[in-house]
């Protein structure tokens, strides 16, 4: 029996998680068969190295393409990205997909989908039809890749409803639900003393936030103002924090430097370039709040009860639970914002009712099980644009 190839691509530690569960479900069944492509930030030691993990999942890794330039500019983005689609073109060569999997709206996405349509691969896009309100090149690309897209896995009914708006035929679009929740809730709980010790932190219990804050292309050039608007607030308020390392865009060395100027000069604050993924799921489990612009503040963490206070432009107008609180740059603004998500009885008891928009946490064995009984051929290839 032929076995289905699936190619999944991945270019960041927080994409790689959100994908890891449709690749185990994928390598669960015996009609599949799943090999990963590794570029950007995954193989650089800048943002640790996030390959060695792809590797202890013990997932066939079938070609890494360095891509990702020492330019911290948006010309150093867009040349990565020429970078990817050389080495894709080489690995395509090498073994050809039936599937190949890319997942929401970074550059990665965008070259994989165009790589694929040259060599008349399949592309199955996790995550197509989400929108923010922000005017960040994500939206964008997101759309774009939809368009390419010959199978769509919508996190929710409203994704797959912009899906069909863009002309997609219905039987290419499935409502899979996000697949981070899966490993969200499936990894093991730690006590908060087990944490403490695995993340060699000494906060006897004290209360703290997670800070994950990522520069945002529209802005860049305002990355040092925003990060340290946030820390200036973290260091007043009292609470440790968990300061985590900004993705690959550009403005992440700005970012990245005043979180190190952070911890120079507040002894309650702790840096993570790269936690185990037991570990950061444990450190969300056990925090007060989550601070910064991260999606998995959107996409997880309702799912666990965990308050977030996103700051800028990055996420607005995405689907979210009752645990997000939205704010500007305002200093003053975003300290009513932590003690609304720390002190707010009212507010915390509906964040704990754990309501999200995104599924049940089954989504890598559903997508597998579409992928499994796809019907491959001239069909699928055949893109039409549908007028309601």
């Amino acid at each position: 029996m032929h076995r289905r190839l699936v190619h999944f691509l991945t270019g960041i530690r927080s994409e790689y998680d959100i994908l890891a569960p449709i690749i185990e479900g994928v390598s669960n069944r015996t009609e599949l068969e799943a090999a990963v492509i590794v570029t950007g930030a995954h193989l650089t030691g800048l943002h640790g190295y996030s390959v060695r993990q792809i590797r202890a999942d013990g997932h066939r890794i079938v070609g890494e393409v360095d891509s990702l330039l020492a330019s911290d500019g948006l010309s150093g983005r867009v040349k990565g990205m020429a970078l990817q689609l050389t080495g894709m073109t080489d690995i395509f060569a090498r073994e050809r997909p039936d599937f190949l999997v890319v997942m929401g709206d970074r550059e990665e996405v965008m070259t994989g989908a165009i790589a694929a349509a040259y060599h008349r691969i399949p592309l199955i896009h996790v995550g197509g039809g989400d929108h923010a309100d922000d005017d960040n090149v994500d939206n964008v690309i997101r759309h774009a890749v939809s368009k390419m897209a010959h199978i769509h896995m919508a996190t929710t009914e409203l994704s797959a409803k912009r899906l069909r708006a863009l002309g997609e035929e219905e039987w290419r679009i499935h409502v899979t639900g996000a697949s981070g929740l899966d490993r969200l809730l499936s990894v093991a709980h730690m006590s908060r003393e087990e944490l403490d010790e695995a993340t060699g932190v000494d906060w006897a219990g004290a209360p703290y936030a997670v800070l994950l804050f990522h520069p945002t292309i529209t802005d860049f050039s305002q990355a040092s103002e925003h990060i340290t608007a946030i820390t200036g607030v973290l260091e007043q308020s009292g609470l440790h924090v968990a300061a985590m390392a900004p993705n690959s865009d550009p403005g992440n060395q700005a970012i990245s430097a005043e979180i190190a100027a952070f911890a120079a000069r507040c002894s309650r604050v702790k840096v993570f370039n790269h936690l185990h993924r037991q570990q950061f799921v444990n450190l969300l489990r056990h925090a007060s709040l989550m601070i910064g612009n991260s999606s998995a503040g959107i996409l997880e963490a309702p799912s666990i009860g965990l308050p977030v206070v996103n700051v800028g432009v990055r996420q607005r107008g995405r689907e979210c639970g009752d645990n997000v609180i939205f704010t500007g740059y305002d200093q003053s603004e975003i300290a009513a914002a932590i003690d609304k998500a720390t002190r707010d009885r009212g507010f915390r008891e509906l964040v704990s009712q754990r309501r999200t928009p995104y599924g049940d946490g089954r989504t890598g064995a559903r997508i597998a099980a579409i992928l499994a009984e796809a019907e491959l051929g001239p069909r699928l290839l055949n893109k039409r644009f549908i007028l309601e």
